[in-house]
């Protein structure tokens, strides 16, 4: 995961996740946020193919064309503790992987002290 902000403001405003190697770019990747296992929040994006790497990049703020739902991604990682990616493989399997947020609040904000 990387994050992209501008210099003079404290919230990011870009989220970039790198999916694994063999994830198909053609097909959508969902994306959940879990607290203790339960789901705080679940949407499915379009990947993108850059420099040989599968990638989600996604704006902090993301507004939901069919309806007047915002989400903010940065809130998002700090009430979660947990993401889960289900992605299609080249060989066209179902598969997903968790990353842990654990320490996210405490690192992210670590750099501005």
């Amino acid at each position: 995961m990387t994050i992209a902000r501008k210099p003079d403001e404290f919230v990011p405003n870009t989220f970039m996740y790198n999916l694994p190697d063999n994830t198909d770019g053609n097909k959508h990747a969902t994306l959940t946020f879990l607290k203790r296992g339960q789901i705080v929040a679940q949407m499915e994006f379009g990947l993108l193919e850059s420099k040989g790497e599968t990638i989600l990049a996604l704006p902090n703020i993301i507004e939901f064309t069919n309806s007047h739902d915002m989400v903010n991604l940065f809130l998002l990682h700090i009430q979660s503790d947990t993401i889960v990616f289900n992605y299609t493989t080249k060989n066209g399997l179902v598969e997903d992987f968790k990353f842990s947020l654990a320490g996210f609040k405490e690192n992210y904000l670590e750099q501005f002290i």
